[in-house]
């Protein structure tokens, strides 16, 4: 009963950030708020990028409208991102 109970509240807690190689949502929302997709910023207002809350906001509403992403999608598309950072395959400014 104990494992079940345990199952049921990991379940609940979502995607383990750590095995995603991300160490927090907030670097989830700081790697995706830089992006350009098609030339165009995540981010238009350079003041959302100074208030955590609007530049979360802003991010997540980009991927749900544009690309119909929930989100839990962020995390595995921040993910991604990352390990290609650190891979060199992508860099930044380029």
């Amino acid at each position: 009963m104990n494992n079940t109970k345990q199952a049921n509240t990991n379940a609940s807690a979502g995607p383990n950030l750590q095995a995603l190689g991300l160490k927090s949502p907030m670097e989830v929302i700081d790697l995706l708020a830089m992006l350009k997709i098609d030339g165009e910023p995540i981010i238009k207002d350079d003041s959302a990028l100074l208030d955590p809350k609007v530049k979360a906001q802003a991010v997540i509403q980009f991927f749900a409208e544009r690309f119909n992403r929930k989100p839990n999608d962020l995390l595995y598309i921040a993910s991604i991102i990352k390990q290609d950072l650190k891979a060199g395959r992508i860099k930044w400014g380029h």
